[in-house]
């Protein structure tokens, strides 16, 4: 087998990795938990989510293992929130922000310890949405949120750490789906939308890590390639 030599390529640490994966949606994901005697909803801007089956559709996303630290606050060993409710309740929503929301972000990213765990919805000014799925199947569930564009109303079925990760990854089946009628009524157009209204995490600053940087593109051009999904050959087992 013959290859090209590297020529303009140029090697750097596996550390850039995070550089080089540049762009990655802002989803909202919403949990609620039991928090000193109460149950509380909680919500979470999460840059790691992604659909990791069609059929049955499910959503991964990427949880650190421990909280994050904002400027001012000291370092803790405490677990996300968003990890201890859905490790207590087994649900959770995404909700794909409007990049309108961008102003709220620093408020729904601030992490706080469990026992003094604040409504960050009601602090960001965002309203609550009875979902159209998780009602029907549970008795307590985390809400929609009304300024969203649109939504996965998920039930988690696995949580583990991956070999040596310093994330857990938390994936759910998707139960119920929703968008606002804002975007569209035709597949196409709703999800051309989407594209021009979310934002996006571009990653770490590579002078100050500390430093995220957030924003959003505006997609002029949709290319379209067309394939076929492989297909079972008859009498052919299912994978595992």
């Amino acid at each position: 087998m013959e290859y090209q030599e590297p020529g303009t390529k140029v090697q750097v640490p596996v550390g850039w990795t995070k550089y080089l994966l540049v762009t990655h949606p802002v989803e909202f994901i919403t949990t609620i938990g039991r928090v000193n005697g109460k149950m509380m909803s909680n919500i979470a801007p999460f840059a790691t989510c992604l659909d990791t089956s069609y059929d049955p559709p499910y959503v991964t996303f990427a949880a650190a293992l421990r909280q994050h630290a904002v400027h001012g606050q000291p370092q803790t060993s405490a677990r996300m929130n968003t990890y201890s409710n859905i490790r207590q309740n087994g649900m959770f929503i995404v909700n794909v922000p409007d990049r309108s929301l961008l102003p709220v972000l620093g408020i729904v990213a601030r992490p706080y310890p469990r026992k003094d765990l604040e409504d960050k919805i009601k602090k960001a000014g965002l309203g609550k949405v009875q979902p159209l799925v998780l009602p029907k199947k549970h008795e307590v569930y985390p809400p929609l949120i009304a300024e969203c564009l649109a939504h996965l109303e998920c039930e988690a079925i696995d949580i583990h750490q991956p070999k040596r990760s310093d994330h857990y990854l938390v994936t759910g089946e998707v139960v119920g789906a929703s968008y606002d009628m804002s975007l569209g009524d035709d597949v196409e157009t709703v999800r051309v939308n989407l594209a021009r209204r979310v934002f996006h995490h571009f990653g770490a600053d590579s002078r100050d890590p500390a430093q995220r940087h957030i924003g959003y593109i505006q997609p002029d051009m949709v290319k379209t390639i067309t394939f076929r999904l492989e297909e079972k050959a008859p009498g052919e087992r299912e994978r595992t």
